[in-house]
């Protein structure tokens, strides 16, 4: 394994790689500030950057496999088109980060902020987010199918025409969303908080919604397994 500490080095040890399209596989980069750079497009396996500072970098249309970015700082940092799979991402700060069409797949992402990220088309599929932040967060669009928002605060997001089936959201504040349309389809939302949340439209047939706060929330046009409906409608 090849261990940089240095910005300098750093830079110019990836932007080879960058240039000539090689996989970067199994460096571990520590220390070093590697804020406001370009970083688009570079193709990493195993790459461990914990607690890196890459604020403002790009990494458009990167591809992480692999990798260690536990407690990185990625303010507003622009990683859209990004494809990330089988990545441990936990305690990192995706503050303002421009995250169109970006894809985390089957990654660790505990505890992790991405408060007023833009989100829009993303997909988090078989991720596991608990205790992490989406605070007014654009989602729309996202794919979120069979992905772990335990405990997770999206109070203010924007969770309009995504894909959560069979999602967990046990715990979760989602008051103040606009989910338009979502499908929850067989998700479980035991003890979530979806006070005046806009779920019209949105289909939760064949989920767990024990113990959810529904007060103030819009439920129009919802889909509703039959006998859930009217229990629904009498908290509301």
């Amino acid at each position: 394994m090849r261990h940089i500490k240095d910005r300098d080095e750093a830079s110019e040890f990836i932007n080879n790689y960058k240039l000539n399209k090689e996989l970067i596989d199994d460096l571990r980069i520590s220390e070093a500030d590697l804020s406001f750079l370009d970083l688009s497009e570079i193709i990493a396996k195993r790459l461990y950057a914990n607690e890196i500072n890459f604020r403002a970098t790009s990494f458009v249309e990167v591809s992480f496999r692999d990798c260690e970015f536990i407690s990185t700082d990625f303010d507003s940092c622009n990683l859209e088109y990004a494809d990330i799979a089988d990545c441990v991402l936990s305690k990192a700060n995706f503050f303002k980060a421009q995250m169109k069409n970006t894809e985390i797949k089957i990654s660790t992402c505990t505890d992790t902020c991405f408060d007023y990220t833009d989100f829009t088309n993303g997909s988090l599929y078989g991720s596991a987010l608990q205790k992490a932040t989406f605070r007014f967060s654009n989602m729309t669009g996202i794919n979120g199918e069979v992905s772990i928002f335990d405990e997770c605060d999206l109070c203010g997001a924007n969770l309009t025409n995504g894909n959560f089936k069979e999602a967990d959201f046990i715990g979760a504040n989602l008051s103040d969303v606009i989910a338009l349309n979502a499908i929850f389809i067989s998700s479980n939302f035991n003890g979530a908080d979806l006070r005046n949340g806009d779920f019209s439209g949105a289909d939760f047939t064949g989920a767990n919604l024990q113990n959810v706060i529904w007060k103030g929330a819009k439920v129009e046009g919802c889909k509703f397994d039959e006998e859930i409906r009217e229990q629904v409608e009498r908290l509301i």
